[in-house]
Order: C-alpha cells, then sequence, then structure tokens
C-alpha cells in the first residue's frame, strides 16, 4: 500500500501541466493503480466519489500516454507485417523468429530471415535482414547478413558476418565491424572507436575517434583519426592520407598483408611494418620490415 501511495503522489499534479512521456515502468505503474482502486473501494479505504474522480484522471492520463507512444513510435506508419514462424507484437516492439517482413517503415521496408526483434531503442537482426535507406535508429546490432538501402544513422552499430550500407554510414558512440562489409559512401563516426576485424571496404573517407583495425580494408579516400592501430592480414590501401592527432602503430601478422597509403601525418609516434607510402612524418617515425618509404621525417613535439 505504501507503494501505491507514492506512485498516487507521482500522479496528483496540476490538470494544465504540460503533458511529459512516462517511461515503461512508470506506465506500468499507473496500470496497476488503475487495478488498485477497486480493491481500495471495496476495502472503504475510498469513497465512490473518490474513486469515480481518480479512476478517470488516472485512466485519462492512461489514455494520453498511448497516444504519445503511438505519434512518436517508428511503427506509426507502418502498413504491413508478415511473420512466417513465430513472433509478437505489441504498440514499441516487433519479434520475429523465422521470417518476416514489415512495411511503410520510415517509407521502406524492413525484412528478417532467422530471428531479430525490433523497437524504437533497438533494432536486432539474427540471420539475414534489410533496412531501408534513410534510416536512423538508436542502436543496431546485426550478424549473419544484413543490407540497408541507402544512408544509416545510428548512436551504435554492431556487426559481423556479412553487411553492406548503399550509402553513408553516421555513429555517434560504438563502432564494432568484424567479417566482410562494404559501405557505399563515407563513415562519420568521429566520437566512437572503430574496432574492425575481418575485411573491409569504405567508398569514402573515414572519421573516428579510434581506430584499431585486424584484417584488410580499403578505403577510398582519407582516414582522419586521434589514433591509429592496425594489423595488416592481406591487401590493403587508403587511396588518400591517414591524418591522425596521435600515435599509429601498423603491423603485419606473421609477416604477411601490406598496406598503400599517400601520406601518413601523425602528431605522435609512428611505427610500419609493411606500408608503401611517399611521405610519413611523426614525432617519432620507426620503420620496421617491408616498408618501401619515398621520405620521412620527424619533427618535434610541440
Amino acid at each position: 500500500m505504501l507503494r501505491i501511495l507514492k506512485i498516487i503522489k507521482g500522479y496528483i499534479g496540476n490538470k494544465k501541466e504540460e503533458v511529459n512521456s512516462l517511461s515503461n515502468k512508470e506506465i506500468d505503474d499507473l496500470k496497476t493503480l488503475i487495478k488498485s482502486l477497486d480493491i481500495r473501494l471495496k476495502n472503504d479505504e475510498i469513497s465512490s466519489e473518490e474513486y469515480k474522480e481518480l479512476k478517470q484522471k488516472y485512466e485519462q492520463k492512461l489514455e494520453e500516454q498511448i497516444h504519445l507512444i503511438k505519434e512518436k513510435s517508428l511503427f506509426r506508419g507502418l502498413s504491413y507485417i508478415s511473420i512466417s514462424g513465430s513472433g509478437k507484437v505489441t504498440d514499441s516492439q516487433i519479434n520475429i523468429s523465422g521470417s518476416g517482413h514489415v512495411e511503410g517503415w520510415r517509407g521502406g521496408s524492413i525484412s528478417i530471415s532467422g530471428s531479430g526483434s525490433i523497437s524504437d531503442e533497438e533494432i536486432r537482426i539474427s540471420g539475414s535482414g534489410t533496412l531501408p535507406g534513410d534510416m536512423k535508429t538508436e542502436k543496431l546490432i546485426v550478424s549473419g547478413s544484413f543490407k540497408a538501402n541507402g544512408a544509416l544513422e545510428t548512436n551504435s552499430f554492431t556487426a559481423s558476418g556479412s553487411y553492406k550500407i548503399d550509402g553513408p554510414l553516421t555513429v555517434h558512440e560504438t563502432l564494432n565491424l568484424s567479417g566482410a562489409g562494404k559501405i557505399e559512401g563515407p563513415v562519420v563516426a568521429e566520437n566512437a572507436k572503430l574496432n574492425c576485424s575481418g575485411a573491409l571496404k569504405i567508398n569514402g573517407d573515414l572519421a573516428c575517434f579510434d581506430a584499431e583495425i585486424n584484417g584488410a580494408f580499403k578505403i577510398n579516400g582519407d582516414v582522419n583519426c586521434s589514433k591509429f592501430t592496425c594489423s595488416l592480414e592481406d591487401k590493403s590501401s587508403i587511396e588518400g592520407n591517414l591524418i591522425c592527432l596521435g600515435d599509429i602503430y601498423i603491423e603485419q601478422e606473421k609477416r604477411k598483408g601490406t598496406l598503400t597509403v599517400n601520406q601518413i601525418i601523425s602528431e605522435g609516434k609512428v611505427y610500419l611494418e609493411g606500408v608503401k607510402a611517399d611521405y610519413v612524418v611523426g614525432t617519432s617515425v620507426k620503420l620496421g620490415p617491408n616498408c618501401e618509404i619515398k621520405h620521412f621525417e620527424e619533427k618535434t613535439e610541440n
């Protein structure tokens, strides 16, 4: 009963107060509160007048919250959902196990074969899946085979297996890639650390906070970061320049793997193996095995 009284205090306020979105827990508490009114009336804890007033008040608030959820939900424009296998559809989430197709999502469609879940906060796909272009989501986790039919923007992106994005990729916090991937546009992740293993191709520039790459990659543009660490396992290339505010460490895995780049410009220390470049500069430059550097220089730290 103490918990119910605390909930009541949380919902009693000025009737003219602006309607704000409640969390899922707060909405569940509101539903519990409505159900408890019948018990309280039966136990003579409230009068019939109080019962009617409170029930009307709380049911109205619940209705307002449901309206807000529908207004803000990514599901608002859905026109068609099909699930083959098993699944669950609620106001805030779609779960698919088997195969499924969702139409009307931001003017596009989502398909999943395997298992997955879709909500305002997160999209998770295991098996194979396709997302529409110009997609924005808080968190995206995919494994198996994945494709985005255009630009993608997310706070957190984790991909493993085979993935392709037909446009630029913008990531604000976390970027973890493994397997074989192709991104048909620049990658902008200035506040995120890139963790990458496998094979990666980017048709554009790469901008990230830190980059840690293991495997092989091809970047058709410049790379800008604060720190760059790489273990080369196959032939790799940067069509533009590697520009770094901090240290650069590039090594060959079992003396295999090479990197071709125009220029390497660092404000920190540089160690290279298997690198071919026209020009390298850093506060300290050390060349390991299998390097072909036309010119390098060391500059004094400020």
